[in-house]
């Protein structure tokens, strides 16, 4: 075959590869959302002469050509093999695996962030938790136990809790960074597990001076499989985790409500519900997942005595192994609601014990808390 017929087939194979996959594009439904990603995906965008005299057209299209690419999510797992069996590359957009622990690395340290979250845990504190006994600990990602000793980037923790420490005032420190391990997090996801929390709870109660329950003496009940949000971004065949969770007769006699972001009245809920297993985000199993407050009352309690937690996603599978040690816990999620709101719903008891638990990831980005 002479150079001039290569040239024409190879032109010809390119135009219908070209073609077809244009074809295809066009007959296929756009997609909403990306289960594997967890994240909504571009849609076609507005097409008017404004719109394209402004190139915001174009811009918002090679988005929606990109979301919308067919077998988009086989060509990502071929790119994915391809990096990281065939060339050896140590991370696919910041994914990066070691020894079966999935991660996403992160070298950013907002410092402007983490001295923000001080000043509105310092304001949060002064306006409702006068009388109270407050205490704050920070939730280690997993690239504290995993980043920098495999050679991949990662924050200063160190200057990270100086900073934080150094600004909050009038609030005492639970340092549970030792209590923890690689581990003790999902392989696939970014949370922790909640069967191995034992050190964690009783380097809390210590500090507290409260008596949890013993995690050994809780019933495990197990889900599976379990895809995290890793499984999905990292565009790979790994072996899932499981989910197991905790529970008792506390946990299972416990009246629970929670409050409903549309008519703003408390309704029931459950402290496990595993309806969310098969939903978009399996870990909603704990406490039905992002919710703005929830109450749970123990009516086998010994003690009159609450809790108030101020927690991310972590504490939703934390929470429910603190309420064995009191009659009522209320866990509010202050990403989703601002603090003017919560007199509305909170009685703030001279004497109760107060847990404002969140994580790095949380903290270094203080925008997402809506102390106001």
């Amino acid at each position: 075959m002479n150079d001039k017929i290569k040239n024409k087939v190879v032109t010809g194979i390119f135009f219908v590869f070209i073609l077809g996959f244009s074809f295809v594009n066009i007959i296929t439904p756009s997609v909403a959302i990306s289960k594997s990603e967890r994240r909504e995906l571009t849609q076609f965008p507005v097409l008017n002469l404004a719109t394209i005299m402004s190139t915001e057209f174009m811009n918002n299209f090679e988005k929606y050509a990109l979301d919308q690419f067919p077998f988009r999510e086989e060509f990502r797992t071929i790119k994915a093999k391809v990096l990281f069996h065939l060339f050896n590359q140590k991370d696919n957009n910041e994914i990066y695996i070691v020894n079966g622990q999935v991660s996403k690395y992160s070298s950013t340290l907002n410092e402007a962030s983490v001295k923000d979250v001080a000043r509105k845990f310092n304001k949060l504190n002064n306006q409702f938790l006068k009388d109270m006994n407050v205490y704050y600990s920070v939730i280690p990602d997993k690239n504290y136990y995993m980043a920098s000793k495999n050679g991949y980037p990662s924050i200063d923790y160190d200057k990270f809790m100086k900073i934080l420490n150094e600004n909050i005032e009038g609030i005492e420190y639970i340092d549970i960074f030792s209590a923890l391990s690689e581990q003790d997090y999902y392989s696939t996801d970014t949370h922790w597990k909640q069967e191995n929390l034992g050190k964690v709870i009783e380097t809390l109660g210590n500090k507290m001076n409260v008596d949890f329950e013993d995690i050994s003496s809780y019933e495990k009940k197990t889900l599976e499989p379990f895809y995290g949000v890793y499984y999905g971004q990292s565009a790979l065949s790994l072996e899932p985790d499981k989910l197991v969770y905790l529970t008792n007769d506390v946990l299972e006699n416990a009246k629970v409500k929670k409050l409903d972001e549309k008519t703003l009245e408390m309704v029931d809920a459950k402290v496990y519900d595993s309806n969310e297993f098969n939903n978009d985000d399996p870990y909603d199993l704990f406490l039905s997942g992002p919710e703005m407050l929830i109450e749970i009352e123990n009516d086998m309690a010994t003690t009159d005595k609450e809790l108030i937690i101020f927690r991310d996603s972590f504490g939703s599978s934390l929470s429910p192994l603190l309420v064995s040690a009191y009659k009522k816990v209320i866990v509010v999620d202050l990403r989703y609601i601002a603090s003017p709101l919560l007199n509305r719903f909170v009685e703030f008891k001279a004497g109760s014990d107060v847990l404002i638990i969140n994580s790095v990831d949380v903290l270094n980005n203080s925008s997402t808390i809506k102390v106001l």
